[in-house]
């Protein structure tokens, strides 16, 4: 049995790169104080919540001029999505006193009011940031919601329901944990929750240790480095919900565009990944797990002829390339004769970290 074309809302980003990418670094970047190489992460994690299908908004906690929030909202539209939004939550007065756990650095910025990175204590009007979503024409993109976290956060969460991707750019402990009190359990299960502060303020990663200790959460804080040195921390911290992580999630955004670049839309593939990629998402491809029975996938074969077989009988069914997974790298070796057999029989069209896939339809050359 094959499985029915899946389906996703949107059609894919199709950038690859910092030079894909910069028209929209280059149109929201007066509007932010966050790093080149942090937005970047940002635009992989977007992409990877539109690739993968996970389902919710895009929440961003702490937006000054809302450059952050502005490049999500510009991912959206280039991607065509109807049904997601940005949200934005800000006091838009500028962030309230640090306190005794946030840390020297915290209480340093606040004293130091002449800093090139003051900015008038991160003060920026609702009136200034609409106005200036309007005039890059993400305003169909984005909602407000204006007041201190403590205030507007408890009726906030259920206008905003299910949420894909959490930003938390809120600096001080106070106000990360009661992001993280009132929002989290909004996130969906594979949501990503990413932390602004964590590598800067004491108090902000107090507060996410806290909050997870406190719940019992096992979820693993990722640490992901800065292709180049240009800030001090130079890197991103986060978590994702659930059993998932941010690295699995990575290989299935790759993946993803590896699969969607090379297979035509309306062709079948086979899927050798040992059942171990269940989230993974080929918009307009049909797949089948190898081996398969009655549409599952039925375990490792016993040997190299067993797997032939079964190469053969799905071929005949239709299938026209094989996508061999990472997880399943090693059956490369240890079927070394099935490996064989598919080298000398269809054309390797890709080789990656993340799959070798190969073309069915073609000999090799």
């Amino acid at each position: 049995m094959i499985h029915e074309p899946q389906r996703v809302e949107a059609e894919l980003p199709v950038w690859r790169d910092l030079e894909d990418l910069r028209p929209t670094l280059d149109r929201i970047r007066p509007f932010t104080m966050v790093p080149e190489d942090w937005l970047v992460d940002l635009a992989r994690q977007v992409r990877a919540v539109l690739t993968q299908g996970i389902p919710g908004h895009l929440v961003e906690c702490g937006v000054w001029r809302g450059g952050a929030a502005f490049l999500m909202a510009d991912l959206l539209r280039q991607a065509g999505v109807r049904d997601r939004k940005v949200w934005l939550l800000d006091s838009f007065e500028g962030l309230p006193p640090p306190e005794e756990i946030d840390g020297p650095h915290a209480r340093r910025y606040a004293r130091d009011t002449a800093s090139r990175w003051y900015f008038d204590n991160c003060r920026a009007s609702l009136e200034e940031v609409r106005r200036t979503a309007e005039d890059l024409g993400l305003a169909p993109y984005t909602e407000f919601v204006k007041g201190w976290f403590d205030q507007t956060l408890p009726t906030a969460r259920e206008r905003i329901g299910p949420i894909a991707l959490l930003r938390i750019d809120a600096d001080w402990y106070q106000s990360v944990r009661c992001c993280l009190e009132h929002l989290y359990d909004s996130v969906v299960d594979g949501g990503i929750v990413t932390l602004d502060d964590y590598y800067t303020y004491d108090g902000c990663a107090a507060a996410v240790h806290e909050f997870l200790g406190r719940r019992c959460l096992a979820h693993r804080i990722e640490t992901v480095p800065a292709a180049s040195a240009s800030c001090a921390y130079n890197t991103v911290a986060l978590f994702c919900k659930g059993a998932t992580t941010w690295q699995t999630l990575q290989r299935l955004d790759q993946a993803t565009l590896d699969v969607t670049s090379v297979v035509p839309r309306g062709e079948t593939f086979i899927l050798v990944d040992q059942g171990h990629l269940e989230r993974f998402v080929t918009p307009g491809r049909r797949r089948v797990p190898f081996p398969e029975h009655e549409g599952q996938y039925w375990g490792p074969p016993p040997d190299d002829a067993a797997a032939i077989r079964e190469l053969e009988r799905l071929q005949q069914a239709g299938a026209s390339f094989v996508v061999v997974a990472w997880p399943a790298f090693w059956w490369l070796d240890y079927y070394a004769g099935f490996h064989r057999h598919l080298r000398a029989r269809a054309r390797g069209v890709l080789e990656s970290d993340c799959l070798v896939i190969f073309d069915l339809r073609a000999r090799p050359s």
